[in-house]
């Protein structure tokens, strides 16, 4: 079953799969773990923090670790979801339902039109309320180290623990740290000040009222949180047009923004100026 996963998206297998648990308690059973872990599982989960921890559980297929001695473990916030793992009651290794490396899906919808053919069925609980995946923070040594931006803003875990700094890494923990990632099919240019003839323009904020191309708004009010809810459903919609490339207006880098801009960093990887 764990190699279909890998199978199914085109992943690399030295890349590791996030496990989801029903509880914290669950979760902590299978890692070694100490206070700092405790504090974030207790204040952010159910929700979208993904903690990397050395493993204690060695019954864990090796593959969902990538041959590592740590593990990706995550509560997530979804009823449905947790509503399976109860009944289940054992971990799940469960990613994002997307082609490796292209926009994340948001909706069933988006599911469908990545997956199509290749998985027999499809939950349907209504769109993602956040949007963005999971923050990841690697907590494995003394430095917690925040490895992705996601969900959780950096500012929220920093009132719970320590964080030494926004470490990248070549050695590959946990889901997201490629440099290339959840690109469409389309170029996209980001930072963009305006938009440039032919191009699709995802503003942040009010749209020029002189711009007569393709364009969206990720939020005219300029809502970092609903921006992040936009994000990949509005890259989807841009990325099936007949436009040939898509521009993003530049995107402040606070609170979520950081997230967003990790995300759209790696969706122009190798595509801009």
């Amino acid at each position: 079953t764990i190699k279909k996963i890998f199978k199914i998206k085109k992943r690399p297998f030295n890349n590791p799969l996030i496990i989801h648990y029903c509880n914290y308690l669950q979760a902590l059973d299978d890692i070694y773990y100490d206070s700092r872990i405790e504090l974030l599982a207790k204040n952010f989960w159910p929700g979208p923090l993904t903690i990397i921890a050395k493993k204690k559980n060695s019954s864990i297929s090796r593959l969902v670790s990538s041959d590592l001695n740590t593990l990706a473990i995550r509560v997530p916030s979804n009823k449905t979801t947790l509503s399976i793992l109860k009944k289940l009651f054992i971990p799940v290794a469960a990613p994002s339902a997307n082609r490796y490396g292209k926009i994340s899906p948001t909706s069933a919808q988006d599911v469908y039109d990545e997956l199509r053919g290749k998985i027999k069925k499809i939950i349907d609980s209504g769109p993602c309320k956040i949007g963005l995946e999971s923050t990841v923070v690697d907590l494995t040594s003394k430095k917690a180290k925040i490895l992705r931006q996601g969900g959780i803003p950096e500012e929220k875990i920093k009132k719970i623990i320590e964080v030494k700094n926004i470490f990248v890494t070549t050695k590959v923990l946990s889901p997201g740290l490629s440099k290339s990632h959840y690109k469409p099919d389309k170029p996209i240019r980001i930072n963009a000040i305006k938009p440039r003839k032919g191009e699709a323009w995802l503003a942040f904020g009010k749209i020029p009222k002189n711009y007569k191309g393709i364009s969206m708004s990720l939020s005219k009010k300029k809502c970092l949180k609903e921006s992040a809810k936009n994000l990949y459903k509005m890259l989807r919609k841009l990325d099936k047009t007949e436009i040939a490339s898509i521009a993003v207006q530049k995107i402040p880098f606070k609170g979520l923004g950081l997230a967003i801009n990790d995300r759209l960093k790696k969706a122009a990887y190798q595509y801009n100026d």
